[in-house]
């Protein structure tokens, strides 16, 4: 299996049951080439070629991958115990669908990033069949016996102590996929994974239709007063590439992908043009064609049904057995105890909130505030409070600048060199094709290789794809495609290859690409995610880079977010696009003057929404049969939020990390991670956060060792000594 970190957005359907033995998956090359037998793997090998991979082809290719991994099965089930070795049993399970998953995979990344009819389609036309195969796997009784058998055997002990975590991790998965179920039992439990895949592509539909289906033409400039010339050329260019206005006679374009609508949320003077921009948003997932209500509540049904037959009291305790939290009233345990910690404080931030909302708009103090006006405020008040708009920062702040400096701090950190590759798109220009040159999806990709410095090995390469469009999923995501090889035969590990796709602020007509301070948080967050990919050096490809426990996964992209703060970090990419000089020293004080402000504001937002998740799936029953999702929602959080005028409707209408991607039952592992990520972060500030041997410690310790290792293990390994659980709040003043 292979993971779509921070998006959320899971493609192989086991996952939907949340079975981790489902790294054992893992894609191989592409292309219909070989490339997992050597390290020395051509480019051919290594690169798909994207503009073949038609709705049909990938069709063809995924059925022809199950064929192949059944004919695997019926070798692995005719294997007598006395035959049984790791190789010929676990060797084998470990690469059993690995055609199936190169082509799902491949298929994800285009639905991803070039979403088209076609491939809804043929997405639609082989979820069932990927749930029947997939289901079918640990459902086969005569699979299960050689599994069994062989886990038993006494040369396991002789094994590696990574090939012993995996024989382990591969019976844990069997027997929480349903392997000792009754044959009834496990006909439900197909049912089950089958609909649920259904549901998760249904949801995802309606996100992305209901988001594009929206868009506002604006005539009257005075509607978007307040809003950056930057955005006003841009949202002019969008217009005019749609047929909207012109040069002379421009018009404005707000859509509801990122970031257009956020920034006139956050940005625009006038309060009728935010209205209705948030109600746009709130529209998502809520308005007929594009209800996901009914969806949520029967994937919340399912998953309790799910739980129940494999004998867990609830979701969130099934697909925590196996991570770092361990259960889920642990997990609601350790949000709840967070909730307490910075609820006063938060409760403080509100009333400043609110008073200063008052003052603004000469009335008296509310004890509701229009949801319209909580980000426009916020910002508001953190200008006046500090005298600085982080506004300010996007001169300094240009998408290339920030790309480089990025790729100076961590080729400096990791020892490792990061070279671009000249790109072309299939049937574009093919006579203007430049020499040496690699194939992708659209002319805004581009491609990067990692090499290690000390050995000149390929490591890997990455597609960055950071723009929006109508035809991507929104937010940001890394995705890996292929996991290399391992190192064998003194030969190093064949290249990785993975996405990094965001939906960062673009260029305008007549000028460059000027990212907000969130939009460069967002590209280091996920270069984090890539570095976890890229780095990986483990026994297994089951174990490599992201696939580790899922409130492990987000320590090296929370970790990242940190140099975007610092003087140092700032100081490789912050320079103004027009004259070339330096961020000015007092931008950068001011800008660590305003990291924290309203941090109790921060933290209980990503709290309310993990705490909604656990909710929704831990007490299925009272919130989503009782009552529908909005009202179980606003009960759930109303004691922890700030009063609205207008109640929202429920994120989880919208939440895809939750209902189609791997978060379920698990949101609380972004505020698990950061706070890990805290902690690791003071080890570097002590010895220096560009400091090489720093670098190579949290290379070897973490990023290289993927899942080879119990998360809480690794962690010991490198601050040698475990977790302290108030590093966050003590980092952000809330906390002594």
């Amino acid at each position: 299996m292979i993971r779509v970190i921070c998006l959320g957005l899971l493609f192989f359907s086991w996952t939907l049951c949340a079975q981790e033995v489902a790294q054992s998956a893992s894609p191989s090359a592409s292309g219909g080439q070989d490339c997992r037998a050597d390290a020395s793997c051509s480019e051919q090998e290594l690169y798909p070629a994207w503009g073949s991979l038609t709705p049909q082809v990938c069709k063809e290719r995924i059925r022809a991958g199950i064929e192949i991994a059944r004919k695997r099965l019926e070798k692995l089930r005719a294997i007598r115990p006395e035959e049984a070795t790791y190789d010929n049993v676990f060797g084998v399970f470990e690469n059993l669908a690995e055609e199936m998953d190169e082509a799902e995979g491949q298929m994800h990344v285009l639905s991803s990033v070039m979403d088209s009819e076609g491939l809804r389609a043929a997405q639609e036309e082989l979820i069932p069949e990927l749930s029947r195969f997939s289901t079918s796997i640990t459902a086969d009784a005569e699979l299960w016996k050689v599994i069994k058998s062989a886990a038993a055997a006494p040369w396991v002990k002789n094994l590696s102590p990574e090939k012993q975590r995996y024989v382990q991790q591969v019976v844990d998965s069997f027997r929480d996929s349903g392997a000792d179920l009754p044959e009834d039992k496990k006909a439900r439990y197909a049912e089950i994974v089958s609909e649920l895949s259904s549901l998760a592509h249904e949801f995802d539909k309606n996100v992305l239709d209901a988001t594009n289906a929206w868009q506002w033409v604006v005539d009257d400039p005075g509607q978007l007063a307040g809003m950056s010339e930057d955005w006003m050329s841009r949202a002019a260019s969008a217009a005019q590439q749609k047929g909207f206005g012109s040069e002379k006679e421009p018009r404005w374009l707000i859509t509801l992908q990122e970031p257009s609508v956020y920034q006139v949320i956050y940005h625009c003077d006038v309060e009728a043009t935010r209205k209705r921009c948030w109600e746009a948003l709130s529209s998502v997932g809520k308005d007929a064609p594009y209800d996901n209500a009914a969806i949520v509540t029967r994937v919340m049904e399912l998953r309790q049904e799910l739980a129940n037959l494999l004998g867990f009291k609830n979701y969130p305790d099934l697909v925590l057995a196996h991570r770092m939290v361990g259960s889920g009233d642990k997990a609601m345990s350790f949000v709840d105890d967070m909730m307490r910690k910075v609820k006063a404080p938060y409760d403080a931030e509100a009333q400043e909130l609110l008073e200063f909302i008052a003052r603004d708009k000469g009335q008296p103090v509310q004890t509701k505030i229009n949801p319209w006006d909580s980000a426009y405020y916020l910002r508001k008040l953190q200008k006046e409070k500090f005298a600085f708009d982080t506004e300010l920062l996007r001169p300094y702040q240009e998408a290339e600048h920030v790309i480089r400096g990025m790729l100076s701090i961590y080729t400096r950190l990791y020892d490792i060199s990061v070279t671009e590759r000249a790109t072309y798109v299939a049937g574009q220009n093919p006579g203007e094709r430049p020499a040496n040159s690699v194939e992708v999806w659209h002319p805004e990709v581009r491609l990067f290789e990692v090499r290690d410095n000390k050995t000149g090995a390929h490591l890997g390469s990455f597609y960055l794809d950071i723009f929006p469009r109508s035809t991507k999923r929104g937010g940001a995501w890394v995705q890996p495609i292929h996991y290399g090889t391992p190192a064998h035969d003194g030969k190093p590990h064949s290249p990785h290859l993975a996405l990094l796709a965001g939906n960062l602020s673009a260029p305008g007509k007549d000028a460059p690409a000027l990212f907000s301070h969130r939009d460069v948080e967002t590209i280091f967050h996920e270069f984090g995610h890539m570095m976890h990919v890229m780095l990986s050096d483990t026994e297994l490809r089951a174990h490599s880079g992201t696939n580790v426990a899922w409130d492990f996964v987000e320590l090296p992209s929370q970790m990242n977010e940190n140099w975007t703060w610092e003087p140092e970090g700032m100081a490789t990419y912050a320079v103004h696009y027009k004259t070339g000089q330096p961020i000015p020293d007092d931008y950068v004080r001011k800008m660590q003057n305003v990291r924290f402000f309203f941090p109790a504001h921060d933290n209980m937002g990503q709290l309310c929404i993990a705490k909604l998740d656990l909710e929704m799936h831990m007490n299925y029953a009272k919130n989503c049969i009782d009552q529908n999702i909005d009202s179980a929602s606003l009960q759930i959080l109303a004691p922890w939020r700030t009063p609205m005028t207008v109640q929202p409707p429920s994120i989880m209408r919208t939440l895809t990390h939750c209902i189609s991607g791997g978060y379920a039952g698990a949101y609380y592992s972004y505020k698990w991670a950061e706070v890990l990520a805290a902690d690791v972060y003071t080890f570097f500030l002590k010895k220096g956060i560009l400091n090489p041997s720093v670098g190579a410690a949290y290379r070897k310790e973490i990023l290289s060792r993927g899942d080879s290792k119990p998360a809480a293990e690794l962690y010991r390994n490198f601050m040698g000594r475990d977790p302290n659980p108030d590093a966050l709040l003590q980092k952000q003043g809330l906390m002594k």
